[in-house]
């Protein structure tokens, strides 16, 4: 029997490019940097690299719609909802975001003995502004157009929606190339992709995104990480999701014809 779980390899392709992108990215840092002599903690860095960062996603965002024929409106279409569903879906982010980061804490506790983690001051001396942009509201926005208008439509011409849910998810997962990080990924990706395929809206994905982004990056600290987190968390996520199901039903996003 033709095994079909390799139907999915240009999605595959396309994370890969995306990776090699950012590597090459890495590259043409170092060289402004180190070589040219750019200021790490100048304007004109943080600019450059929000920059460089905005053109790589464009460019495989790009190449993906290309391929599908389709246009970024295509793929960014956003159901109207009501003010109490952005509510609830509000609701129901924090309490997964805090979840979240509750699950890095726990993966992390378990593997620290195992992997090695690089001692990396990754905000370094930006400006918080500029933090919050490069680290925050383009990943937001970007990877989830990717992953849900581009690489998700591709997998569910090939299978079931969500077979194709899930695969999207775990690609979502290893592309930040983060083991420790695997799980909580794949449930961070599926758990927006329930809020988008409920509502039709890419907006609440992608403000879900950023929350958590911005938790990461800037309002993340220890009291996140208690147990305390994971009950509250509980409560949040649960009383923000019965709400989303009493307020919305299963949409049909744009294309789909099941």
């Amino acid at each position: 029997m033709k095994i079909k779980a390799f139907k999915f390899k240009y999605e595959l392709l396309l994370c890969i490019f995306l990776l090699i992108l950012f590597r090459a990215n890495w590259f043409i840092e170092l060289v402004l940097f180190q070589v040219i002599g750019i200021d790490y903690d100048s304007i004109t860095a943080n600019i450059t690299v929000i920059i460089l960062h905005a053109v790589i996603f464009t460019v495989v965002i790009g190449i993906g719609l290309h391929d599908q024929k389709k246009s970024l409106t295509d793929v960014c279409y956003n159901k109207k909802v009501s003010p109490a569903v952005w509510c609830a879906a509000l609701l129901c982010s924090i309490g997964f975001v805090m979840l979240h980061f509750y699950l890095n804490n726990l993966f992390y506790l378990v593997f620290k003995n195992w992997l090695v983690f690089p001692d990396v001051d990754e905000l370094g001396n930006f400006n918080i502004i500029f933090v919050i942009i490069n680290s925050a509201l383009i990943p937001a926005i970007a990877e989830e157009i990717l992953f849900k208008g581009v690489i998700f439509s591709g997998l569910e011409k090939k299978y079931s929606r969500w077979i194709a849910v899930m695969i999207a998810s775990l690609l979502f997962a290893a592309a930040h190339l983060n083991l420790v990080r695997m799980v909580p990924l794949f449930l961070f990706s599926f758990c927006t992709f329930w809020l988008y395929l409920r509502t039709g809206s890419l907006l609440l994905p992608i403000l879900i995104h950023f929350i958590n982004n911005l938790f990461a990056t800037v309002l993340i600290s220890e009291p996140f990480y208690s147990p305390e987190t994971f009950l509250a968390s509980q409560i949040i996520f649960w009383a923000g999701f019965y709400f989303l199901q009493r307020l919305t039903s299963q949409k049909q996003i744009p294309g789909d014809k099941r």
